[in-house]
């Protein structure tokens, strides 16, 4: 902390008595003693605001004190107390700006917070999670604060998440690497899967060791090519969009349901979708299949029916649909009754090629 004093002359005045020799005239100076930080031309704060009188005949100088009668005196000319006080606004226009930055940071800051809570609640695949290690317990590298998970798989009420390989020292940091494209490198995230329900998510947010939850938009490059960008930044890498013409039994069906799982403006869009892939389901469309079996394990048809799900999870994996694979190990691991070496063994005899991480 240091501290400037500045001065300022404010005109004349013929309102006051000089006690040395009588005379009426005096200039009158403004001083502002302010205190500041290492931004030398920003004031923080006012320490100490005085005014002083110079008799224009003898050249006495008088400080006046604040609350005396010779202030109201002097400051009862209404254009110099005007400009007093636009001198004191203008002494501290740098400090106002900075507050109105500092706010504006911190409603973004809540801004932000905001919508991690809102994907926080209602979760999607591809999701990226902010992780902030200083919030959990245990030993780690003093480097070692700052992290990137992403959902890739949602089963039920089950979020599947992958860690990033790499830690950030720095939030910024953490940033800067996803505008460099690291989370592109197909090393980058860790093959196995960490397992939450939603409620252990949310309390994970509210710790703080889930700092911000941000959702990729999709763009389309060129005709044939989408990428997931954040904040105009690839992410993750670019896919080619299957321009496939070729009939299969179910496609249709199974690409109308999920468009009416999208259409929120519908009030029986669930109902629809769920008729949609029951056809795609019996046609052998996995993805139809895997798709009913998620409304199955919602319980969008009233009770959670985890039978009937793993009953069509297992029918697209038998086809080496990769991602009924993983649903089917996801509730395998909450269902005692499940034995997922059988599951294996299934998928072996049928000569079903799968990869397990």
């Amino acid at each position: 902390m240091d501290y400037r004093e500045s001065t300022l002359s404010l005109g004349t005045t013929d309102k006051l008595l000089c006690a040395c020799c009588g005379g009426m005239n005096h200039n009158v100076n403004s001083i502002i003693t302010y205190g500041y930080y290492f931004l030398e031309y920003l004031p923080i704060f006012p320490v100490k605001r005085g005014t002083k009188v110079h008799c224009l005949q003898c050249a006495n100088v008088t400080e006046v004190a604040q609350n005396s009668p010779d202030i109201k005196l002097i400051f009862s000319n209404f254009s110099l107390a005007l400009f007093n006080k636009l001198r004191l606004l203008s002494t501290f226009t740098g400090s106002i700006f900075f507050v109105l930055l500092l706010s504006l940071y911190f409603s973004e800051e809540q801004q932000k917070h905001r919508q991690s809570q809102v994907h926080i609640d209602v979760p999607k695949v591809n999701d990226f999670y902010y992780l902030d290690y200083r919030k959990v317990t245990g030993d780690f590298s003093p480097h070692h604060k700052y992290r990137i998970a992403k959902i890739v798989d949602i089963t039920g009420g089950t979020v599947s998440l992958t860690y990033g390989n790499y830690f950030y020292p720095l939030k910024s940091s953490l940033s800067k690497g996803l505008h460099l494209g690291h989370t592109r490198n197909p090393d980058y995230f860790e093959k196995n899967r960490q397992h939450f329900s939603y409620a252990e998510l949310d309390a994970l947010f509210q710790q703080g060791f889930i700092y911000r939850v941000v959702r990729p938009e999709i763009n389309f490059i060129g005709r044939n090519m989408q990428a997931f960008m954040i904040e105009g930044n690839i992410v993750i890498d670019v896919d080619k969009v299957e321009q496939n013409f070729r009939y299969v039994p179910g496609k249709r069906q199974n690409t109308q349901g999920m468009g009416f799982l999208k259409a929120t403006y519908i009030e029986d869009r669930f109902e629809q979708a769920f008729d949609l892939f029951k056809q795609s389901s019996e046609l052998g469309y996995a993805p139809g299949q895997t798709n009913l079996a998620e409304l199955y394990l919602s319980g969008i048809e009233g009770s959670r029916d985890v039978e009937n799900a793993v009953h069509w999870l297992f029918k697209a994996a038998l086809q080496g649909y990769q991602p009924a694979i993983e649903k089917y190990r996801v509730i395998c691991q909450l269902e005692e009754a499940c034995q997922i070496e059988d599951f294996y063994q299934a998928l072996n005899e049928a000569g079903t090629a799968y990869s397990i991480y």
